[in-house]
């Protein structure tokens, strides 16, 4: 029995034996073992190439996208063995029923607590499989985000655009006043029945592969972003005019490791993989990464990757990437600013672009917003107003101001899911500056790929020694 043959048995026969009460085994086939829960169920299966990968998937029939997935070449018995127990954690909190989950909001979320209670005894009495809940406006943003249905009280019913703009994947509706004044609970759940079934299935997003002609390289991209209290780590690899493979990878928590087997899958598909760009939260200094979130702090992430793989790594942040994705696109927007600020934060970053060459600053300092923020004056609480659109005109203009007024930029693109707008942002930003100093204003679409674009261009100028990035590290290449 080969190496190969040996542990693939011995994970196998492991992972057989790892009985849960919240699911069943099944295995008819040994490349492929179900086990299977009531609202939701995972798969392991084996793929036997030159190499030994393993992947896990976990499903629900209430939910388009895998709550869990992730691939792996099986090598270390320990780690796949941490793996599989963290997949089977998922799987058990999948395991409650979801049903449908409404959220009620008003001003102070006090009038819909109350409807939300009538709701719920009826919902139970009438064995509706409806929860309800409720919430002010200020936090309407922060818990819609596992809610399938989002009812505004008619106080707050001239929002109904703009909140249905920023939920663009629920259903939004304004409760008619009579409906909310007589607190007719049966009106509620026929409006909501109604809703449900003239609702379209979603349109399936198509993902954009990266590529360039002047790529000569093959080179892959790895970019981690974190939404609805998941991390994705999302990758990329590219030939010349083709690419090669995309997909993501979804978890509930993520660790440097993550990323390594990412990279092990890749470079054993792809051998010819050059280079690897990496795009991440958080703050980076000269390949070393900061991101208090996940507790790694001025962590040499490209000297340990390029030490262990032999390749050629750059970190950038989201930001820097961002921005030179989208200059490469459009030669004509003139110096730019790109602000990048994900999902929920109080403060993002911004890339740079002067005269065609990205600005990071000493120990890429340029555009870490972060490092002012105290300084600034705002109408409240900078955590309350990262929490409406309202509020995160406000607070992104203020964070802008400085850096416009610095820099003079001919064009801001901005990424921020609660801004759908951007022209608010201007009028916003004209109170401060006259018109003619102001910069064209544009918004980055939801799928990101100025970043991951961006983090192409990083990496091909890093190969071919158009920017010099740790030059120490080259003793370590193949």
């Amino acid at each position: 029995m080969s190496e190969n043959s040996r542990i693939v048995s011995e994970y196998r026969e492991w992972i057989l034996k790892q009985k849960k009460d919240f699911y069943t085994i099944e295995a008819a086939d040994p490349d492929h073992i179900v086990y299977a829960g009531e609202h939701a169920s995972a798969e392991v299966i084996f793929y036997h190439l030159d190499y030994e990968i393993v992947q896990f998937t976990i499903t629900s029939p209430e939910e388009e996208d895998p709550l869990f997935f992730l691939h792996f070449e099986l090598k270390d018995m320990e780690h796949a063995r941490q793996l599989f127990n963290e997949m089977i954690e998922a799987l058990e909190k999948a395991q409650q029923k979801k049903g449908i989950k409404v959220l009620l909001c008003c001003t102070s979320g006090l009038t819909t607590s109350f409807f939300a209670e009538k709701l719920n005894e009826a919902a139970k009495m009438l064995g509706n499989d409806y929860s309800f809940s409720a919430v002010a406006y200020t936090g309407l943003f922060d818990e819609a985000a596992d809610k399938d249905v989002i009812l505004l009280a008619p106080q707050i019913g001239f929002q109904l655009k703009k909140t249905a703009e920023v939920l663009n994947d629920k259903i939004v509706l304004a409760l008619p006043a009579m409906i909310f004044a007589r607190y007719d609970v049966n009106a509620v759940f026929d409006l909501i029945r109604e809703k449900l079934e003239e609702q379209k299935p979603k349109e399936e997003t198509v993902e954009e592969d990266i590529a360039d002609p002047e790529w000569d390289s093959m080179i892959a991209i790895i970019a981690m972003l974190k939404r609805a209290g998941r991390y994705e780590i999302h990758y990329r690899v590219a030939d010349q005019e083709e690419g090669c493979e995309h997909g993501k990878i979804i978890k509930e928590e993520f660790s440097v490791s993550d990323i390594e087997d990412t990279l092990d899958v890749l470079f054993a598909k792809y051998p010819g993989i050059r280079g690897v760009s990496i795009v991440t939260p958080g703050t980076v200094a000269d390949g070393h990464l900061t991101f208090a979130q996940v507790k790694l702090y001025d962590y040499d992430l490209v000297g340990e990757l390029t030490a262990k793989y032999g390749r050629r790594f750059v970190l950038c942040n989201d930001a820097n990437a961002m921005a030179q994705g989208y200059y490469a696109n459009h030669r004509d927007c003139g110096n730019l600013i790109a602000y990048y600020q994900s999902p929920r934060a109080v403060v993002g970053g911004a890339g740079i672009i002067l005269d065609g060459k990205l600005q990071l600053g000493k120990k890429d300092v340029a555009g870490e917003c972060v490092n002012y923020l105290k300084l600034l004056n705002f109408s409240e609480d900078r955590f309350d107003l990262a929490r409406t659109p309202e509020g995160c005109i406000e607070l992104v203009t203020k964070i802008l101001l400085p850096m416009v007024c610095t820099v003079g930029p001919d064009t801001v693109c901005v990424y921020c899911d609660l801004i759908t707008d951007v022209n608010e942002l201007r009028e916003e930003m004209k109170k401060y500056l006259r018109e003619e100093y102001l910069p064209q204003f544009t918004k980055i679409p939801s799928n990101l790929w100025e970043m991951y674009y961006g983090a192409g261009v990083i990496i091909y100028n890093v190969l071919h020694d158009n920017m010099e990035y740790r030059p120490e590290l080259k003793e370590y290449l193949k």
